[in-house]
């Protein structure tokens, strides 16, 4: 059965839900694989939840495997020449991305050099899901420096087949609205 991508954006409450939906998974799969570009990964706040389920926190952190990057470069390297690999040999059905975004918004990559490796991710992204793994993204909205720059939230949106916006306030409350997606 083919995966799917949802895409979690919004303020920056996209990283707690997504440790949630991660703990969420880890309950179901015998593992996750999370790419971080944001370094928004919380290890001690996934350790947290397990304890609170009655689960080893050291039995969940052990079935994440983890790969923080620095650079538009790694991101691009990771997710279309590295990932796909490793996900197939250790039997992975989801991929975490965080931050997908940070790192492209970068003046260090040209914006055609960034155009080029969003295309090649989604192309990646789109192997990895006829192959049955579903995708996770979570994008905190950010503006980039460079107005050239803001039409690659469009090329994250695109690449999902669910969009959800979240949003949060002060008091912890956190709430979910799916995007009407019109046909591709």
């Amino acid at each position: 059965m083919p995966g799917k991508t949802v895409l979690l954006y919004g303020s920056s409450r996209v990283y707690y839900t997504s440790l949630v939906v991660m703990k969420e998974v880890l309950r179901r799969l015998p593992s996750v694989a999370v790419v971080d570009g944001a370094n928004r990964f919380d290890a001690y706040g996934l350790a947290r939840m397990a304890q609170i389920d009655g689960r080893e926190p050291s039995d969940v952190l052990d079935r994440v495997y983890l790969s923080r990057v620095f650079t538009a470069f790694q991101m691009d390297g990771l997710l279309t020449r590295g990932i796909g690999a490793f996900v197939r040999e250790a039997e992975i059905k989801v991929l975490i991305v965080l931050g997908l975004l940070h790192t492209f918004y970068d003046e260090q990559i040209s914006v055609r050099e960034a155009e080029k490796s969003l295309a090649g991710i989604s192309a990646g992204f789109s192997v990895m899901k006829r192959s049955g793994v579903s995708i996770l993204i979570a994008s905190e909205n950010l503006i980039p420096a460079q107005k050239q720059r803001q039409f690659f939230y469009k090329r994250m949106k695109a690449m999902a087949d669910d969009v959800y916006e979240v949003s949060g306030n002060s008091y912890g409350d956190i709430a979910w609205n799916r995007e009407r997606r019109l046909l591709r």
